[in-house]
């Protein structure tokens, strides 16, 4: 009896430690739900906002029912949740007709909820609402466009039925929110809402309760279409080895060494890049790439000042002078070409230059 009293006692001291480590080592896991609402919901008060706070990872908020359409809701709930520390997303309830329809709601709702800081736009595609053209074509035509506003995720939700019978593609989204009420989901998709009967004890009433499956949702989410922003005239530089764009064909090193200049820009979700360019060589095409295949450089005589984005040194006859840290500020004379044909800026009153790379800095206007 003895032994076996010691055995158990150390099978409780055992499941009792048990949960302690378990709990470490899935201390980073957030298994908080999140929620979605409308104006069926009603108002969230700023009690409620602050209790749920710590119920939820956060909170998505339909802004239209169409484009025609805003939730009356929105507006108020948004700024009580931005108040209490509550992240956002926020959905549109599609009900476009067309392709050109699609891209227009989009628009509307990234116009309507900008203001609030979203974490993410999701297009609510589960009702069959085109009359010209495909359903698949719409809702690809709504993420293009609203990939083009923001660099925020861009997410699908549908039913996972109505998915596979008139969508079947996440082209042009970087998440899929699937509704599925049963057991299971059928796809590996990034957020899941598994019921429409949860209770949220903040709010008082039954909700949709959706689980992370995939991901972050609100802590700094970002699209990973981050490289872009480069403008039509700007000198830049191809990377050596570059692909063009929508080819496996690379770029001659010759060209590489070659200070070209943007003559168009569009918006294309390809690779890290949320843009592509046309660069030409004097008159000559050069041809397409991707943002994150060149390197642009400032060189106008307009540019007086130039601050350090990053930690960067100056030169003086090809030898390291002084090492400037993110936020220094340093006056230019003038710009002038390396050895290699990279654009140098002059410090002025100093015989030393420096980067005018800008992604090492940036022009103080």
């Amino acid at each position: 009896m003895k032994t076996r009293s010691k055995w158990l006692l150390g099978i409780v001291i055992i499941l009792a430690l048990f949960p302690i480590f378990g709990e470490n080592s899935t201390a980073k896991a957030d298994s908080r739900k999140v929620i979605d609402i409308s104006q069926w919901q009603g108002r969230v008060t700023a009690t409620q906002a602050k209790r749920l706070k710590s119920e939820v990872q956060g909170v998505i908020l339909r802004v239209q029912y169409g484009s025609s359409f805003a939730d009356p809701y929105f507006p108020a709930n948004a700024k009580t949740l931005n108040k209490a520390g509550v992240p956002i997303g926020v959905y549109s309830y599609s009900m476009y007709t067309s392709s050109a329809d699609a891209k227009s709601e989009a628009r509307v709702l990234y116009a309507r909820a900008k203001t609030y800081k979203p974490s993410f736009y999701v297009n609510d595609a589960e009702q069959l609402t085109t009359t010209s053209g495909s359903y698949k074509a719409a809702v690809k035509a709504w993420g293009t466009e609203m990939q083009s506003l923001t660099s925020k995720p861009v997410v699908l939700y549908s039913g996972s039925s109505f998915y596979r019978s008139y969508i079947g593609s996440l082209a042009k989204y970087d998440k899929f929110w699937e509704a599925n009420y049963s057991s299971s989901r059928w796809y590996s998709s990034d957020l899941w809402q598994y019921t429409d009967h949860y209770y949220s004890s903040s709010l008082g009433k039954g909700v949709d309760g959706n689980r992370v499956m995939k991901g972050t949702w609100f802590k700094n989410a970002t699209s990973k279409y981050t490289v872009g922003g480069r403008k039509v005239g700007e000198q830049v530089r191809v990377k050596k080895g570059a692909t063009f764009y929508g080819s496996t064909a690379k770029l001659a090193d010759s060209v590489a060494a070659k200070n070209l200049t943007i003559k168009q820009t569009k918006a294309a979700n390809t690779g890290k890049s949320k843009q592509v360019i046309l660069v030409y060589n004097g008159g000559s095409v050069i041809g397409w790439f991707r943002a994150q295949d060149v390197t642009a450089y400032y060189h106008s005589k307009q540019v007086k000042k130039l601050r350090a984005k990053n930690t960067f040194y100056t030169y003086l006859h090809g030898k390291r002078q002084h090492a400037y840290k993110k936020g220094k500020t340093l006056s230019v004379s003038k710009f002038a070409k390396n050895s290699s044909g990279l654009w140098r800026a002059q410090h002025s009153g100093h015989k030393t230059t420096f980067t005018a790379n800008k992604n090492f800095v940036k022009w103080v206007k």
